[in-house]
């Protein structure tokens, strides 16, 4: 199962590759469509306790009001993911985030490491790790 769960986070990543966040309209009839495709209805994202967002985001609404959050820091956003590690039933992901703040028109560029559980073949769980390590180690120890 654990190679399904894989394949699922890559074809998840794929129809936004190389896309700018900030010009998502996530009321947008294909975008509905992946989200009710990839995301369960109860799915959670943790964002990394030393983020300034750090809580609970519930529910498929619940995502989009983070990530709308997040992205509306920045005039110009992007999201890669570096690679797909299979960790028992979860996926581990470290990505590269990059972006102009909005504000500052400053470049920036960091790296955070995401874990998605699946469950009946839609994420139901996303926590945010500072590091690849940090994201192996909790994947590793929920196996």
């Amino acid at each position: 199962m654990s190679q399904e769960n894989v394949e699922l986070i890559r074809a998840l990543w794929e129809p936004v590759k190389g896309a700018d966040f900030t010009t998502f309209d996530w009321n947008d009839e294909a975008i509905r469509e992946l989200i009710e495709r990839f995301w369960s209805p109860e799915i959670e994202l943790r964002w990394s306790r030393s983020s300034p967002e750090a809580r609970v985001y519930q529910g498929r609404d619940g995502l989009i009001q983070a990530f709308r959050e997040w992205v509306e820091e920045f005039s110009e956003y992007y999201n890669e993911p570096l690679d797909f590690i299979e960790v028992g039933d979860r996926v581990v992901v470290p990505n590269r985030q990059s972006g102009i703040g909005s504000a500052s028109g400053i470049p920036v560029e960091f790296e955070f490491t995401w874990v998605y559980e699946i469950r009946d073949s839609q994420i139901a769980r996303i926590d945010e790790y500072e590091t690849l390590d940090e994201a192996l180690e909790a994947a590793r120890l929920t196996e």
